[in-house]
Parts: structure tokens; sequence; C-alpha cells
């Protein structure tokens, strides 16, 4: 393998464009001033793209999941397409959501808030039922944005 090679390797393996784990995106302490329930730990469920982060209380049970996707094309498209097939699976409409990000759309039937900012698609779901809500689910999603908008340091 070349020098040239070699130097590139890393910037190959940790492409600019990535979006930070979805752990480092919201904080137990923010989740606890909207949830009823209140985070007792934060579990990286799955590494990598996507990215998924479970926020769980003191029972093991998920008060909060946030999943991150980075797509190099199409966003748009993607998110789209994602959101007809969530349709189709629960029979059911989404709602556009004008507050959150890019094409942001709600699920009342799986209680899902998904939405895009630049390449990087975001799904916030509250496991806690007096949460699981168009307001608490969009306030979440909010800071999650603010924290995508910022760059990387």
């Amino acid at each position: 393998m070349s020098r040239l090679a070699l130097a590139l390797l890393p910037l190959l393996a940790f492409p600019a464009f990535a979006a930070p784990p979805a752990c480092e995106l919201v904080k137990a302490e923010e989740i606890n001033l909207i949830s009823t329930s209140k985070v007792d730990k934060v579990v990286q469920q799955r590494t990598g793209n996507p990215s998924e982060c479970g926020y769980l209380d003191a029972k093991k049970s998920a008060v909060l999941v946030v999943t991150v996707r980075d797509v190099q094309y199409a966003v748009k498209d993607e998110m789209n397409m994602e959101r007809d097939n969530l349709e189709k699976i629960y029979k059911s409409k989404s709602k556009p959501v004008d507050t959150v990000g890019e094409g942001a759309y709600w699920l009342p039937v799986n209680h899902q808030l998904g939405f895009r900012k630049g390449k990087t698609i975001v799904t916030v779901r509250f496991g806690t039922t007096k949460n699981q809500n168009e307001i608490d689910t969009s306030q979440i999603a909010r800071v999650i944005e603010t924290r995508l908008s910022k760059p990387a340091q």
C-alpha cells in the first residue's frame, strides 16, 4: 500500500460528514425535565450508521430511544420512503411537523417523530406512555436538532 493510501485510511474510516453518536445528542438531565420516568442509565444500543441510544429507567425500561443515520445521497427521498413504509406497515397516516428540522413527521400509531437535518435522519420515540405525544417528543427533537447544527469541534 502506498504512503498516500495509508495517510488517507483514517479519513475513510471516519468520514467528515458523519453525525455524532446518538448518545451524544441529548443528555439524561434534559430528558428528565420532560419525562415522567427518570433516566437512570444511558445505553448505546447500536453503533456505526445507524447509531441508536436507549435512555433507561431504574427498571431498565426504555424512557426514550434516539436513532441517528447518515445518508450520503437523496436524503429527502430516503426519509420520505422510510415514512411511507411506516405508514404502510401501521396502516396510518403521519402528520407533518413544522417546528423541527426539515421534513419532520409525527406518526401517532407508533409514537415516533422523524426529521432530517442536512444529510442526517433522526427518529425519536418515548417509551413512557404519558410522554408518547407529539409535544414532548418534539421538545427532545429540537434539542437534538440544535446539537446537529453545531459544527464539529
